[in-house]
């Protein structure tokens, strides 16, 4: 009984001796806790209501489109690798890719972001030689937006499953059927998304020009966007026009130039209204992908970027 006392004694004294954190946590670590915090979490299934919808593939096989909720991004190198991809590695990537870099250098975000684009389909190797056409077309259609024509002259790029597993995000220009494809040809990408699911992030006063120029140079947003947002303004409500810019669509990019219904005139009419539309929504959706990443960024960068 004597030996007990102490043995006791001994105790009562060495729990009151210890810090007040480990006495407090002392009786909450038992095995059932230390086993739930070791060990990995299970990925929850939750079910989406959103615009998007569920397309069927064959064998039951459905694909929802990721939202920036769905992103893993690591900042562990400090940077991003930001991958633009379209169908053909055309306007939209090429575009995405120009608008990205002088938002970033714009932005102070040019230490974190290094923006590439890659097409989907662009053919055979003996298929992309240099075509003189082609390139002063492209020139002139990613003039307002590019501020260097390498962004044309540059031969057409395939996306490879090696680039996709390299770049930090994957980004498709085009919609669903887009992100889809490039889904299933580049199986080890990380982070796949449409660029238009970051153009909730872009305000109003920064992309119609009237507001402090902090993330998109006020000469780009009234030459590119605002004259959409007049084209598309409705009288009866204010916001309608920047919802078209904003709101995520299943499909979007430029209308074909050999539409069987326009003839003439009426095509290059049609074309060049959707190539504006177009080039409006990725100053859009990047001007939001940046602002979404300073917004997420570690407190390190942000602190870096306003030191600068």
């Amino acid at each position: 009984a004597g030996r007990r006392a102490r043995i006791r004694t001994m105790r009562v004294a060495s729990s009151r001796s210890a810090p007040f954190h480990e006495r407090a946590l002392a009786p909450r670590l038992d095995r059932a806790s230390l086993v739930r915090a070791t060990r990995r979490p299970r990925p929850r299934h939750r079910r989406v209501v959103t615009w998007r919808a569920s397309f069927e593939g064959g064998a039951g096989d459905a694909f929802v489109p990721a939202t920036w909720r769905d992103l893993n991004i690591d900042w562990g190198r400090r940077h991003l690798q930001v991958l633009f991809v379209d169908a053909d590695h055309g306007v939209l990537a090429r575009s995405a890719e120009g608008v990205c870099a002088r938002v970033c250098v714009w932005s102070g975000a040019g230490h974190m972001v290094f923006p590439e684009s890659a097409g989907l389909d662009v053919g055979t190797a003996s298929s992309q030689a240099f075509d003189a056409d082609g390139a002063m077309r492209l020139l002139t259609r990613l003039a307002p937006v590019c501020d260097h024509p390498r962004y044309a002259a540059r031969a057409p790029y395939a996306l490879t499953d090696a680039d996709a597993a390299a770049a930090d995000l994957v980004i498709t220009l085009g919609g669903v059927a887009t992100e889809r494809a490039a889904n299933a040809s580049a199986p080890s990408a990380s982070n796949v998304i449409d660029l238009l699911q970051f153009s909730s992030f872009a305000q109003r006063a920064e992309i119609d020009g009237t507001g402090v120029a902090a993330i998109l140079q006020r000469s780009l947003a009234l030459e590119v966007v605002a004259p959409e947002l007049l084209v598309n303004d409705n009288d009866d409500d204010d916001d309608d026009a920047f919802s078209v810019l904003t709101s995520p669509v299943e499909a979007w990019g430029l209308a074909d130039e050999n539409d069987v219904l326009y003839e003439g005139a009426e095509a290059e009419t049609a074309f060049q209204a959707s190539l504006r539309l177009a080039r409006a929504r990725v100053v859009v959706g990047v001007v939001g992908l940046i602002t979404f990443l300073l917004l997420t960024a570690p407190i390190e960068e942000v602190e870096r970027r306003t030191k600068r």
